[in-house]
C-alpha cells in the first residue's frame, strides 16, 4: 500500500513539471511574436512601405458617449408645500387697566419746588338780579408739621320775581382750619360759621300786599367747632383709630335753636388677613322751639369685619342703635352685608348687599334741604329698616367706568314736605312735614369718561318708585333725576364747563275751593330742565377771568310749590392771587 501511494505521488509531480514547461514555451513564442511586430512597425516608419501585415480579429473598438458633470449649484427645498390652507385669527379687544403716563423731565439735585401762593380771591357780579359774589382763600406755605388757613364766602341777591314776594337772600360763611402732623398721629381742628338770610316769597302779591320785607325775613346762624385725632400706624398689629368730636349751635330770628354734640370713634385692626372694624357713635340733640323743647339721644355700635380674596371682597357686620326721643327709647338692629366679585380685570364687578340705619331728621338737615320749612316742626327720626341692593360696575376702558344698580328699601316715618295750611300764617308760604311708612324702589346708574386732564364727562340718573302706606302721593319727591356734566381743559388756558339737570314730575298737596269750601287735593308739578354753561380764561398763573350762564332755556320752574326759580341770568368775574 505504501509503495502504491508513493508511486502516485511521483506521477503527479512529473505531470506538474511537464505543464510548467509547456507554459514557459508558450511564453517564449508570445515574446517572439511581439518582437516581430515591433520590428515591422519600425520598418514601416523608416520608409519600407511595401510590407503590409493584416491581423484578423472579431474585436470592434467603440467609444462610449461622454457624460458631463455640471458644476452649477442646485438648491433642493426640503419643505413640502401643502395647498389649500386657510388661516383664521380669533381677535379679542384688550383694555389696559391704566394708561401709561409720560415721565417728567429729570430734575437737578436741590432744584427749588414750584412756588405756592398764600391766597386766592374770586369775585363776580350778576346785573340781572343784582347778585354780588366773592370768595377768599388763605393758607400757610409748605410745612411738614403744620397746616392752617381760612376760607370766606359771600353770595347774595336783592331779586324780586314776578307775581311773588320779595325773594332776596344772603349766604355768608367763614371756615378756619388747622392741622398738626405728628409721627404717628394727625390732629385737626375746624371752626365753621354760617349766616344765611332768606325770605318766604312764595305767595301771590296780587292777593297779599306786603310792603315790609322784614315780615317774610328769616335768618339762620351756625357756630360749629370740630376736633379730630387720627392715627397712622403702619404695623398691622396696632389698632388705628379716628376720633371725631364736634358741636354746633343753630338759631334763627325767633330765638329758636338746636344744639348738637357728637362723638364718633372708628377703630380698625388686622387679624391675619381679615380687617376688623368697630364704629361707635354718640349723638345728642336739643331742639328748643317757641312751643316745645325736645331732647334726642342716639347711640350706635357697629362691629364688622372685612375679608378678601384674589377676586372677591366681603364686609359683614351688624349695627345696634338706641334712639331715645321724647322720653321714649327704641332699639334697632340692622344687618350690614356688602360683597363684590371681580369677574374679569375690573371690567365686570357684580356686587350685592343689604344694610339699614337710623336717619336723624334735625332742624339743620331739613332746613338745608328745604330752606322754607316752618321752624316749629314735629321731629321724628326715619327708620330705614333694610335696604337690599345689587348692581354691576367696572371699567369699559382705561378712561371710562360705569355703575348700574337697583335697590329696594323699607322706611318707617319717611318725611314729605307739604304747605302748612293749618298754621297761623295766612300767606301759606311755610312748609310742614308729614311722616308715613314707605317702600322705595330705586334704579340708577352712572357713567364716567376722563381723558387725562383735558376732558371729564359724567352722566348719572335715578328713577324712583315711592309707595306710601297712608298718603295718596309721595309729596315733593320727584320720580326721576338726571345730571350731565362736562369739563374741557384746553391747554390749561381755557376751561369750559356745561351742566344739564333734569327733574321729573312731582306731586304736592294743594288747597282747592270746592262748592264754597276749601279742600286739600294732590296737584302735579311739571318736570323741568336746567342748562348752565361756564368758561374761564387763565391769563396767567395769578389772573383769570370767568363767565357763567345759568338757566339758558329761561324757564320758570318750581322745585318747591309756590316758589319759582330765577330765569336766565349770567355772572362775570375774575380770579386773582393777591400774594
Amino acid at each position: 500500500m505504501n509503495q502504491l501511494h508513493y508511486k502516485n505521488i511521483n506521477t503527479a509531480e512529473e505531470n506538474a513539471s511537464l505543464e510548467i514547461m509547456r507554459n514557459k514555451k508558450n511564453e517564449w513564442v508570445l515574446i517572439g511574436f511581439l518582437i516581430l511586430s515591433f520590428v515591422s512597425v519600425s520598418f514601416s516608419q523608416t520608409g519600407i512601405n511595401d510590407i503590409n501585415y493584416g491581423v484578423k480579429s472579431d474585436f470592434e473598438p467603440t467609444i462610449k458617449d461622454a457624460i458631463k458633470f455640471a458644476d452649477l449649484p442646485e438648491i433642493k427645498d426640503t419643505v413640502k408645500q401643502i395647498e389649500n390652507i386657510k388661516y383664521g385669527i380669533a381677535s379679542k379687544p384688550m383694555f389696559p387697566k391704566y394708561e401709561a403716563q409720560l415721565i417728567g423731565a429729570a430734575k437737578m439735585k436741590n432744584e427749588p419746588l414750584p412756588k405756592l401762593y398764600h391766597s386766592l380771591l374770586k369775585i363776580g357780579y350778576s346785573p340781572l338780579y343784582n347778585m354780588p359774589y366773592g370768595e377768599f382763600w388763605i393758607a400757610n406755605n409748605r410745612n411738614r408739621e403744620i397746616n392752617y388757613g381760612a376760607h370766606l364766602k359771600h353770595f347774595s341777591s336783592t331779586t324780586h320775581l314776578k307775581d311773588v314776594g320779595y325773594g332776596g337772600f344772603s349766604d355768608n360763611s367763614i371756615n378756619i382750619f388747622g392741622k398738626k402732623m405728628y409721627k404717628k398721629h394727625t390732629l385737626k381742628g375746624d371752626f365753621n360759621y354760617e349766616r344765611n338770610v332768606i325770605h318766604y316769597y312764595g305767595f301771590d302779591t296780587t292777593l297779599n300786599h306786603i310792603n315790609d320785607n322784614n315780615y317774610t325775613k328769616q335768618r339762620y346762624q351756625l357756630f360749629e367747632p370740630k376736633l379730630q385725632l387720627q392715627s397712622h400706624y403702619t404695623d398691622s398689629t396696632h389698632i388705628n383709630h379716628d376720633i371725631k368730636l364736634s358741636y354746633y349751635n343753630l338759631q334763627n330770628l325767633n330765638r329758636e335753636e338746636e344744639n348738637n354734640i357728637k362723638l364718633k370713634g372708628d377703630g380698625t385692626m388686622f387679624l391675619n388677613k381679615e380687617k376688623l372694624n368697630l364704629n361707635v357713635l354718640t349723638d345728642f340733640y336739643n331742639h328748643r322751639q317757641s312751643n316745645d323743647t325736645v331732647n334726642n339721644l342716639i347711640v350706635t355700635l357697629n362691629p364688622s369685619f372685612e375679608a378678601r380674596g384674589v377676586k372677591w371682597h366681603a364686609n359683614i357686620g351688624v349695627a345696634a342703635t338706641i334712639d331715645n326721643l321724647k322720653d321714649k327709647t327704641r332699639f334697632y338692629f340692622y344687618p350690614q352685608l356688602n360683597v363684590n366679585y371681580n369677574v374679569y380685570e375690573n371690567m365686570v364687578v357684580p356686587y350685592a348687599g343689604v344694610n339699614g340705619g337710623l336717619i336723624k331728621n334735625s332742624f339743620r338737615s331739613l332746613r338745608a334741604e328745604n330752606p322754607f320749612i316752618d321752624t316749629t316742626l314735629r321731629y321724628t327720626n326715619t327708620n330705614n329698616k333694610y335696604n337690599i341692593f345689587g348692581g354691576i360696575r367696572g371699567n369699559l376702558s382705561s378712561n371710562t367706568s360705569y355703575d348700574a344698580k337697583a335697590s329696594y328699601a323699607q322706611y318707617d316715618s319717611m318725611y314729605f314736605y307739604v304747605i302748612d295750611y293749618g298754621g297761623p300764617n295766612q300767606l301759606y308760604n311755610h312748609f310742614n312735614v308729614l311722616y308715613d311708612n314707605t317702600s322705595l324702589i330705586t334704579i340708577g346708574g352712572q357713567l364716567k369718561h376722563q381723558l387725562k386732564e383735558k376732558l371729564n364727562l359724567i352722566a348719572s340718573g335715578n328713577y324712583y318708585i315711592y309707595k306710601p302706606k297712608n298718603l295718596i302721593r309721595a309729596y315733593h319727591k320727584p320720580d326721576f333725576d338726571l345730571t350731565f356734566s362736562g369739563i374741557y381743559n384746553l391747554q390749561s388756558k381755557l376751561i369750559l364747563r356745561a351742566d344739564l339737570f333734569f327733574m321729573g314730575k312731582q306731586w304736592t298737596l294743594t288747597q282747592f275751593m270746592d262748592a264754597g269750601t276749601t279742600a286739600l287735593k294732590p296737584k302735579q308739578l311739571k318736570g323741568w330742565a336746567d342748562l348752565n354753561l361756564a368758561a374761564e380764561y387763565r391769563y396767567s398763573k395769578m389772573l383769570s377771568f370767568f363767565v357763567k350762564l345759568n338757566n339758558i332755556a329761561n324757564q320758570r320752574y318750581y322745585r318747591w310749590e309756590r316758589y319759582p326759580t330765577q330765569r336766565f341770568n349770567f355772572m362775570v368775574g375774575l380770579t386773582f392771587v393777591p400774594f
